[in-house]
């Protein structure tokens, strides 16, 4: 009979002699029973999981079984060919079909034989609980490494794995460590503040990437590709910037039929939540700005309509503003958007329903026009020292009414502290005296639970103590209005973003006809009525009308 051999290893614990004495029992096999054995139909899998099927090894093997060339195939134990029960069953059905005989040496197994059925039942259940319980110890064997401070095989770009510890040796002769730990690499840690800061500032995610990728700046593992949308993307969301390292977060689950892995969130109860200040880049003021942006920005994506479903496509212009204005302003007359309809000279704002006639409201007004009355106005009426420093003024006074306990709620808490610390020290010393049971044991531990709870109150209070709002002198305020102001002339993507922040809606109420011009703006004036906006914003509402001459809107 013209067999084949089928040898394979997977844990970087085996060695890979282990082939080689798969391969000589085989052959031993082989040899005692007068099968032959041709060296091309030698098959092997080195460190690759018996949970996989799309093993080199075992593809050529079932390839060779399929154009008749073997008529069958000898393995060292049935975990060989696969430890996935259903994955073996499937092999052990496809091989019957094909008229070709499994032998297992170990097992003693040979499909040939009518009574070898159940035989392999049970031992395909053997090896999936074999595979079930490595599976257990190797997470059980990182958590524990996690939960020491140390790496998991973690691999952040903005981080370094430092080895520590005393080095071993295995088997292999390799040099083994008590572990890994991250460290921030200072050169990549730079690269993560400026691409949090430039996101948060409202450079697109695109953006960004080509100016990386022009500046030649290396990605984590040099990807051909460079940066890119989807990599900084991940950056923007990852939370170990911030300190959150939690464990458990997520596993990884396989298609039965085809392998492939797929990634699932785990449910909360079972992640373990770890902080490491020492290895945060991103403070908490900038993460919750660019979290923020990033909601924002939900939608604004390029999605095929098949993908959609009843989610409906928003306008890019609503993040990555082109103007001061845009996306930030809806007609009264319909709640559709004000949108830049001409292109003429700086561009004219209007309707866009009405440039689909499902809107009355034809009037345009110069894009110029509008940006200029309103940062006028914004300055005159809002953006004033007086204005910020009353309300700066009011928040300290409020604050300040609002901490009037804090210095008595204190000395509560510390006499508590006191009360619970000498409690602690007292089951202590009963403890050593000999004194020890369940009972002392659960006592001791809701005391020391107390103490930390205590600790962190007591740490709160002499914080807020400490560090009352004060409102800040009058050339700060000048000087914040001063860059504000250099913000808001720049019309960038910035000043945009603030002035949406600060206005936004600014619903534009369109006064067609000297009927409808409730506000009496041309009473008892001469001349022709020009129709105008009225812009209502949610700190002031102000007419939008042309100094010199009133109306210099006009119709469509």
């Amino acid at each position: 009979m013209r067999v084949a051999i089928y040898a394979r290893y997977s844990s970087e614990n085996q060695s890979e002699k282990s082939i080689d004495d798969q391969v000589r029992v085989c052959k031993n096999y082989a040899k005692e029973r007068n099968f032959t054995v041709e060296k091309q139909h030698i098959y092997i899998d080195e460190a690759l999981s018996g949970s996989l099927i799309n093993r080199p090894g075992l593809q050529a093997l079932e390839k060779a079984a399929e154009g008749k060339e073997i008529e069958g195939v000898i393995v060292d134990d049935l975990s060989r060919l696969s430890r996935s029960n259903h994955q073996m069953l499937t092999l052990v059905l496809k091989f019957n079909y094909l008229q070709v005989t499994i032998i297992s040496v170990a097992d003693g197994i040979c499909t040939d034989d009518e009574n070898s059925k159940l035989g392999i039942q049970i031992r395909g259940l053997v090896n999936e609980l074999y595979l079930d319980d490595l599976r257990k110890k190797t997470m059980r064997g990182l958590e524990g490494q996690k939960l020491r401070g140390f790496s998991a095989g973690e691999k952040v770009y903005g981080y370094l794995s430092k080895p520590v510890g005393e080095i071993k040796l295995n088997h292999k002769g390799q040099a083994k460590y008590d572990g890994m730990v991250h460290k921030i690499n200072p050169e990549e840690a730079e690269i993560i503040q400026r691409i949090f800061k430039e996101f948060a500032e409202g450079k697109s995610i695109h953006k960004i990437a080509i100016h990386l990728n022009e500046e030649k700046v290396p990605t984590k593992r040099n990807m051909l590709g460079g940066w890119n949308a989807s990599t900084l993307s991940g950056i923007l969301k990852n939370k170990k910037y911030i300190g959150g390292w939690d464990w458990r977060k997520g596993k990884n689950i396989r298609d039965p039929m085809t392998g492939k892995k797929k990634r699932v969130a785990r449910p909360e109860k079972e992640i373990i939540p770890i902080f490491r200040e020492d290895l945060t880049i991103i403070d908490k003021e900038l993460w919750d700005r660019v979290q923020t942006r990033l909601t924002e920005l939900k939608g604004t994506w390029p999605v095929s309509k098949r993908k959609r479903g009843f989610y409906q496509q928003k306008s890019y212009i609503h993040t990555s503003p082109t103007h001061l204005f845009s996306g930030l302003m809806q007609c009264n007359s319909c709640g559709g958007a004000i949108v830049l309809v001409s292109g003429k000279g700086s561009g004219y704002y209007g309707c866009y329903n009405s440039k689909r006639k499902t809107c009355q409201n034809t009037l345009l007004i110069p894009r110029k026009k509008i940006e200029e009355k309103v940062i006028t106005e914004l300055r005159k009426n809002v953006l004033t020292t007086e204005n910020l420093e009353y309300v700066y003024k009011n928040v300290e006074k409020l604050t300040a009414e609002g901490l009037n306990e804090v210095p008595e709620l204190l000395k509560k808490k510390e006499a508590q502290l006191e009360k619970i610390q000498q409690e602690v020290k007292n089951y202590l010393n009963f403890v050593k005296l000999g004194n020890f049971s369940k009972a002392v044991s659960g006592a001791l531990t809701e005391a020391e639970k107390k103490n930390e709870e205590l600790k962190r109150e007591v740490e709160s209070l002499e914080y807020q103590k400490e560090n009352t709002f004060k409102a800040p002198p009058k050339e700060w305020i000048n000087y914040r209005l001063e860059r504000l102001g250099e913000t808001l002339n720049k019309d960038t993507v910035l000043s945009a973003l603030a002035l949406k922040e600060l206005l936004s809606p600014v619903i534009l109420e369109p006064i067609l006809n000297k009927e409808a011009d409730l506000y009496r703006l041309f009473e008892g004036e001469e001349g022709h009525f020009k129709p105008y906006y009225i812009a209502h914003t949610k700190i002031q509402t102000l007419a939008l009308l042309d100094d010199e001459h009133k109306g210099s809107n006009w119709l469509q």
